[in-house]
């Protein structure tokens, strides 16, 4: 991590906030930020869950599919669920029923080219809601037409970092989520209690990480394994501030698949901005404090150094 980690990159250019503005306290700031520019993350969140859709419909599938193989149909049916009886899935929200049933009726092919399509796209999307959600935090402007130039001054590295991160998203849920039967080989009988629990504790690992993966892409000239490593460190040195955000996550996702009609509502609307700028807003005192201050000092320094003045460096306390 750049004056931290060890990696030592130059930062891509930003505009500060006014030094002298009295702080708040951090609930009633993130409030007041996000009710500043409510309908601008509402369309920031339309925008995401277009790019998503063919992965959130993979999502609720299989989600759906596992409560089916798991969960009695009488305890179902008392959570308010229905079951679809020939494709075995359990539904229990509006927007899951709508996407299933339009995953149905789609030839099987062009499904599979839009669920490519979202995969590849899904970490440029990410550099690009990423990149105005620390605007706004910073309190800066930030047209809509940034989320677009993000995705494409960010591409390869959205493709790579998206591409990593859902693979290894869908490795542990596999891992976490497989069941054992007569079939199974014995040797995996025994192995699979290990396999499920250090696939738990990697997968929360990677919930807390990926936080910082798109914040780091958008403002600094970092490799991509510079990218992961950092974030993965950060998930240790955050630990309670991720936890806090991956808690408000888990209670909104826990919303949108058991409360009737909160998916249609939440997830086309409000899930993808909230949880991004909460992410943002969270996590990112952590990267100006470890990377960009430390950036900032070492060019303040090559710029000393080459002007041949001697004054002491100070560190700006404003996000760059």
């Amino acid at each position: 991590m750049a004056g931290f980690f060890g990696f030592f990159d130059y930062t891509k250019p930003g505009k500060g906030v006014n030094p002298d503005e009295p702080p708040k306290k951090a609930f009633f700031r993130f409030w007041e930020l996000y009710w500043r520019k409510f309908s601008k993350y509402i369309v920031l969140n339309l925008l995401s869950f277009a790019f998503l859709l063919p992965i959130i419909t993979i999502i609720f599938r299989f989600f759906m599919t596992w409560m089916y193989n798991i969960m009695p149909e009488s305890a179902f049916e008392e959570l308010g669920g229905n079951i679809d009886g020939d494709e075995g899935v359990m539904i229990f929200g509006m927007l899951q029923s709508i996407l299933l049933s339009v995953s149905l009726s789609i030839p099987s092919l062009l499904s599979m080219i839009l669920l490519i399509a979202s995969v590849i796209l899904y970490g440029p999307m990410m550099c690009g809601m990423t990149y105005i959600l620390r605007n706004y935090w910073r309190e800066e402007h930030a047209w809509l037409s940034d989320f677009f130039d993000q995705m494409k001054k960010n591409f390869k590295q959205g493709v790579a970092l998206g591409i990593l991160e859902l693979t290894a998203l869908t490795t542990l849920l596999f891992n976490i989520t497989t069941r054992v039967t007569e079939e199974t080989a014995p040797w995996l009988v025994t192995s699979m209690p290990v396999i499920k629990y250090f696939s738990i504790f990697l997968f929360i690992l990677l919930l807390f990480a990926r936080n910082y993966f798109y914040a780091m892409a958008v403002t600094f000239n970092l490799k991509v394994l510079a990218i992961i490593k950092n974030g993965f460190a950060f998930a240790i040195v955050g630990l309670f501030r991720n936890i806090g955000v991956v808690f408000v996550q888990a209670v909104l996702l826990f919303a949108i698949l058991f409360l009737p009609y909160a998916d249609i509502i939440l997830v086309p609307f409000f899930f993808f901005s909230l949880t991004g700028f909460l992410s943002i807003f969270a996590t990112f005192p952590l990267i100006h404090k470890h990377m960009l201050v430390p950036a900032m000092e070492r060019k303040k320094a090559a710029e000393a150094a080459e002007n041949g003045d001697d004054e002491e460096i100070t560190d700006d306390k404003g996000p760059a």
